[in-house]
């Protein structure tokens, strides 16, 4: 069983303009042609023509090339001379990498987050391993991945690493998208549940060797998970 949360907007909805939540267009851009590329309606190797673009998205051709830039830091297009933006693949690779990258940020910041932990804080954790319990008994998944994020947000807030933190947004960003279009299995969403209810219980302990080691299982499963539900897709489009 697939479970997939409240569609993502798509880059033929309605045109942008800044919202109420305060993204700019460069941002709502940037967002937009993530989720059309995750959704394949980018195909790998093929280039997005920023005029095309802007008119899909309906805003000016200057967002999309700052979204364009945007995008090929997180590896989802290249640049190149002459040529423009061109799709890059999405596939086993590329997801292993982002995970990668993903756990070894955590890994990292564990040690540090619970030198700086306080009651105040622990206490703000497990309130939200609190609410994504009672998401997940509700089956509401978009609730549940607003509070994951969340609760990944703070831990690197408390770590106090900037740099960290900028780098984890981009990557979950992508993860985000992806989720959008493959949604996750059920045994995953109980499987969440207990993962954070393990990482809250090691940083109520100071146990850093048990953290690390949760953070590790809880980023393969999810790789995983994603994995299972990308790959058929992406073998069904060669």
């Amino acid at each position: 069983m697939t479970i997939k949360p409240a569609s993502p907007a798509r880059a033929d909805s309605a045109p942008l303009a800044d919202d109420d939540s305060g993204q700019t267009s460069v941002e709502n851009a940037t967002r937009l042609l993530r989720e059309a590329i995750v959704q394949g309606q980018y195909g790998p190797g093929e280039r997005i023509k920023i005029t095309e673009a802007a008119g899909r998205l309906g805003v000016g051709t200057m967002p999309v090339r700052e979204a364009l830039r945007k995008l090929e830091g997180e590896g989802l297009v290249s640049i190149t001379p002459n040529r423009g933006a061109t799709v890059r693949a999405v596939n086993r690779q590329f997801v292993e990498d982002i995970y990668e990258v993903r756990t070894t940020l955590e890994v990292m910041i564990m040690g540090r987050c619970i030198e700086r932990l306080t009651l105040a804080r622990l206490s703000a954790l497990e309130a939200l391993v609190t609410r994504h319990r009672e998401a997940l008994e509700a089956g509401d998944v978009v609730t549940m991945t607003h509070i994951s994020r969340t609760l990944h947000t703070q831990l690197f807030d408390v770590a106090g690493n900037i740099e960290a933190t900028r780098i984890f947004q981009r990557e979950w960003e992508i993860i985000l998208a992806l989720r959008g279009r493959f949604g996750y299995g059920s045994e995953r969403l109980a499987n969440l549940q207990q993962e954070f209810e393990l990482l809250v219980a090691a940083l109520r302990n100071g146990d850093v060797a048990a953290a690390e080691r949760v953070i590790r299982l809880h980023n393969r499963a999810g790789m995983e998970d994603l994995l299972q539900r990308l790959l058929p897709v992406t073998h069904d489009a060669r």
